[in-house]
């Protein structure tokens, strides 16, 4: 069972469809020990490739404005319905990836993090790479990737959790 781990959700089981792979608990209570030190005003969070929420959801119970894009129309389902069972705002986009982002982008749109974790049989370095070409993120802001730990990029800062890693990128 997927549940929120801190904030104003914290122990909210999540709903979780059967497209999702969540984020491990170990990765995410990292992401968020981290971010909580770095961001301490929080600020716009993206989480791309959403699946139940876990980590934009994690995000918006820390008090982040969090925007959670996700194509998978039982995923979109399950997303609004954890958004409403945690009772926070939280905004969720039924779009996919690589159309959300070039819309994004003309709207102007700004991110304090974007958070990325494609399906692994996807090209996580590829989109990746479309996603830091967006330009969504602020500076002083963090593009992230969640990937197997076997995917080694050429750029920003590398953390292994188990089978996954994260590498971190500083605008």
């Amino acid at each position: 069972m997927v549940r929120i781990l801190g904030g104003k959700a914290r122990g909210v089981a999540l709903k979780v469809p059967a497209s999702a792979r969540p984020s491990p608990v170990r990765l995410r209570k990292a992401l968020f020990d981290y971010l909580r030190l770095r961001y301490p005003r929080r600020g716009r969070f993206l989480d791309l490739f959403a699946g139940s929420g876990a980590v934009g959801l994690e995000a918006a119970s820390e008090g982040w404005e969090a925007v959670l894009v996700e194509k998978d129309p039982e995923a979109v389902r399950l997303l609004k319905e954890n958004v409403r069972r945690t009772g926070l705002g939280a905004r969720v986009v039924a779009l996919p990836v690589e159309v959300f982002l070039p819309e994004a982008k003309a709207r102007g749109e700004r991110f304090t993090v974007a958070f990325m974790a494609p399906p692994y049989a996807m090209d996580p370095a590829a989109l990746f790479g479309e996603l830091l070409a967006s330009g969504l993120v602020e500076a002083g802001g963090l593009y992230v990737l969640q990937h197997p730990k076997d995917l080694y990029l050429p750029l920003g800062e590398r953390r292994v959790y188990g089978e996954n890693a994260l590498t971190l990128v500083e605008v």
